[in-house]
Parts: C-alpha cells; sequence; structure tokens
C-alpha cells in the first residue's frame, strides 16, 4: 500500500469531501467509487481495522460527541468490502 505522502493529491482531497458530503456537509462527492479507488493497494482486514481505530482515538482525543463519531463509522464501515482486499 502506498503511504498516504505518495499518493496523488487529488486522492487526498477527496477523500475530505467524500466525508463532508457523507455527513451532510455542503460538498459534492467528486473522486472514483471506492473499490476502483483503492484497487492494486492489497489493504487488509487488519489495515483497515487500523484506520479505525487510529480514527477512534483521534476523534476521542478532540472529544467528538459519540452521536457525531456514530455518524462518522458509520459512514466508513460499509465501504469495507469496496476497500479490503482489492
Amino acid at each position: 500500500m502506498l503511504p498516504l505522502a505518495a499518493r496523488p493529491t487529488s486522492d487526498k482531497g477527496s477523500g475530505l469531501e467524500q466525508i463532508c458530503a457523507g455527513t451532510g456537509g455542503p460538498c459534492t462527492y467528486t473522486g472514483r467509487d471506492m473499490k476502483s479507488a483503492h484497487a492494486g493497494m492489497g489493504i487488509t482486514d487488519a489495515q483497515f481495522n487500523a484506520l479505525v481505530e487510529d480514527l477512534v482515538k483521534s476523534l476521542d482525543k478532540f472529544k467528538v460527541p459519540e452521536k457525531e463519531k456514530g455518524e462518522l463509522l458509520g459512514i466508513l464501515g460499509p465501504m469495507r468490502p469496496s476497500i479490503v482486499g482489492q
């Protein structure tokens, strides 16, 4: 898997755009679908789980309320099959 710094800049911004759109913000997601965006990366369940764990730690550190944390994780969870093993 390519480290974030080695990925094209457009891919970095599209994640934020996707979260913004998925949480009801004013953004429109214009990036690729998750399956094609992660094709060839070989992301494992362990790597995906580590991402989720890091995200939860960050949300907790910044005292994001449970409702909002659940909404964000609810957006990420269904993406797992399109991201892992591609």
